[in-house]
């Protein structure tokens, strides 16, 4: 009897293997034959699930959306539910760091890729401001949820370009988000 391939199993692993390679050898440097190779599978594999190099950085920044997408995740109050969210997104651990700058990476392509800038951005302003506006009108009724919303995720992505830079430590990045948060929540 034929084995049964998993197809959505299958696009996860050489998504998952991307990452792995791109994480160490650079986004820019990662193409069919460094998957195929972190993969452990034939090139022509990844090209029958990833026909383009296009649709192998769409697969990609997908599954990178799914790694974080737990990070932001959290319960409690709305003004708890905020704090968790952007304290979360800040790249102050390995893990963190290395999806950050991924993340940073595909931002980079996308400028001059206009088949990737049509991507949604991982776990960025596309998801997550609707929902930290949603929490803000209840959280904090004085401010403008919105605009408020979009301020924070601005000054975390800045946070998160000076941890990676090395210009802040992660407790200063995280001292720095707290009293801004503690002025709005407050």
């Amino acid at each position: 009897m034929p084995k049964r391939v998993d197809h959505d199993e299958r696009r996860r692993e050489l998504a998952d293997a991307l990452v792995r390679r791109a994480r160490t050898s650079g986004l820019h440097a990662t193409g069919f034959r460094e998957v195929a190779a972190e993969a452990g599978v034939s090139v022509n594999l990844v090209q029958y699930y990833f026909p383009t190099k296009a649709e192998l950085l769409a697969g990609g920044l997908l599954h990178l959306r799914e790694l974080l997408r737990p990070r932001t995740e959290h319960d409690g109050s709305p003004a708890d539910r905020i704090r968790a969210i952007l304290r979360a997104l800040l790249p102050t651990d390995d893990t963190s760091t290395d999806l950050y700058r991924l993340h940073a990476a595909y931002a980079a392509l996308a400028f001059t890729d206009p088949a990737l800038a049509a991507q949604p951005h991982t776990a960025g302003p596309d998801e997550l401001q609707p929902v930290l506006a949603a929490l803000l009108a209840d959280a904090a009724p004085a401010v403008h949820p919105e605009r408020t919303a979009t301020s924070l995720l601005a000054l975390g992505t800045g946070l998160s370009a000076y941890l990676v830079s090395g210009y802040l430590t992660p407790a200063d990045a995280l001292a720095a988000l707290d009293e801004q948060l503690d002025r709005i929540l407050s």
